[in-house]
């Protein structure tokens, strides 16, 4: 009996998990499709009737596997203003010291660029993209954002770089925290909503005509 379309695409998703999870935990070489099929409960001849091949498999994962973006996108609020508040929130939990054990080898972004970059054009681009839409997100909290706004580009990178050398260093005491913490400060100082500027009123300068020639007195 042929399989139903649910369940191919609920099979699809549940290799794209455990390949999301051995990747991001032991990188893409040290991952073979036995493993990633073991993990997702599932036997290796299942796997090229969803999948051409690994490399295909992890660009779907670099494309796919995102639970940063997808906290920021869960955002609630209705105005700029709100937006940037609840990103800050979600920054934050997202460079704690303590929530690093979980969001270390738990974001695909800061888990894998070194993979990405050993890795195919599909999985470059899918990295790309990614992050774009991580920056674009940001950008939703920030007055007056551009596309591509710069402010949100430096925090996206501030966040995504800090986890991946907090999680390089975890050996080193002190090393996540120090990382994480100047990473926050940084994100919050380039997202946070400058106060405005009460601009005092201008004077009205009182203009006093000129006095012309005395005139003559008439004898």
């Amino acid at each position: 009996m042929p399989l139903s379309a649910e369940h191919k695409a609920r099979t699809r998703r549940a290799i794209v998990e455990a390949a999301a999870r051995l990747f991001r935990r032991h990188g893409y070489e040290a991952t073979g499709i036995d493993d990633i099929m073991a993990a997702a409960g599932l036997t290796r001849g299942g796997f090229y009737a969803h999948f051409p091949s690994k490399d295909a498999l992890f660009a779907e994962v670099v494309r796919d596997t995102h639970g940063f973006i997808r906290q920021m996108r869960a955002r609630k609020a209705a105005d700029r203003r709100g937006l940037g508040r609840e990103g800050l929130k979600v920054i934050a939990d997202y460079l704690h010291p303590r929530h690093l054990p979980e969001v270390g080898p738990g974001c695909t972004l800061a888990a894998l660029p070194g993979d990405v970059a050993r890795g195919g054009v599909a999985a470059q681009l899918a990295y790309a993209n990614a992050f774009y839409a991580l920056a674009g997100e940001i950008g939703r909290g920030l007055p007056r954002a551009r596309t591509l706004d710069r402010r949100a580009t430096a925090a996206a990178i501030l966040c995504v770089g800090a986890v991946a050398l907090a999680r390089a260093g975890t050996g080193a005491p002190g090393f996540a925290r120090h990382v994480l913490g100047a990473a926050e400060g940084e994100v919050r100082r380039l997202l946070r909503p400058k106060p405005a500027i009460r601009r005092k009123p201008r004077r009205r300068r009182r203009v006093t005509p000129p006095v012309g020639p005395a005139r003559r007195r008439s004898s």
